[in-house]
């Protein structure tokens, strides 16, 4: 039990080391995740021992280079972000807005990738490996509408869900209304839920299992947004069908169809 425990608390510690504040102490990590200063050491000392995290002067701790490794690894097995890559690009080049992929891990959005797009007043869309709330991104809610709704309560919507803007949904039974409109659409709609006058849309990609396992989208400003939201919804359900049939047959050359392509006009349907 003890040794579960421990392990339980791994990730809230890796959680901590961020962009802005990579560099921690003891004492700090200790507070922020509530254990004794012992405990914190111990932990730190173990994340040190399997190259998690490396040890620098005065006792502070920085990610460590056995992270590198398992990126590398990553990127050696998982083919989403590379089969998705063309058609992110693609789908960028056609309408000018910046489009992005994320994935879901422990309940939250993670942005593995992004096409910035070309417009004069343009939205500079979400850091690469920055994460958002599920509930408040269109790339969240597209990957959360397929998960089991016992799953969600127990791991979304059990704590109170945070609000970012007027427009963020914050009541689990509006969540559950939107998440039900995602499963009848196809995709998803952020309507300045995260950022005010930011509009987004997304659809998920499956794996050859049929799983959701990312998700792809356009994100505008408002006013833009708003004139083509049809077109947008119809060319990203079309851009995660050719993603997903590009993962699930394992052939990434398939993904450099081009957005205004028949093949891609069918999947939207």
């Amino acid at each position: 039990m003890a040794a579960l425990q421990t392990v339980q608390k791994i990730g809230p510690v890796l959680d901590l080391f961020t962009v802005a504040r990579p560099e921690w102490g003891v004492s700090e990590v200790a507070t922020e995740i509530g254990v004794p200063r012992s405990s914190a050491h111990a932990l730190l000392s173990s994340l040190v021992d399997i190259g998690l995290l490396q040890c620098r002067s005065r006792g502070r701790y920085r990610i460590g280079w056995r992270i590198v490794e398992l990126n590398q690894t990553l990127q050696g097995t998982v083919d989403v972000k590379t089969c998705a890559a063309p058609i992110l690009q693609s789908l960028s080049e056609q309408y000018g807005e910046t489009t992005h992929l994320a994935i879901m891990e422990r309940y939250q959005v993670m942005y593995v990738d992004k096409v910035l797009g070309n417009h004069v007043i343009n939205v500079s869309g979400a850091r690469i490996g920055s994460r958002l709330d599920a509930h408040c991104s269109a790339v969240g809610k597209a990957m959360l509408a397929y998960r089991d709704p016992s799953e969600i309560d127990r791991n979304v919507t059990n704590k109170p869900l945070r609000r970012f803007t007027s427009s963020t949904i914050t009541d689990p039974d509006a969540l559950s209304r939107e998440l039900q409109a995602v499963l009848r659409q196809g995709c998803a709609v952020d309507a300045g839920e995260a950022v005010p006058e930011v509009h987004c849309v997304a659809a998920p990609i499956r794996d050859e299992m049929g799983v959701v396992v990312a998700a792809i989208s356009i994100t505008a400003p408002a006013s833009r947004f708003m004139a083509a939201q049809h077109e947008f919804r119809r060319a990203v359900i079309a851009a995660a069908g050719a993603v997903t049939k590009s993962l699930s047959a394992s052939l990434p050359a398939l993904a450099q169809v081009e957005i205004d392509s028949p093949t891609l006009h069918a999947v939207a349907g």
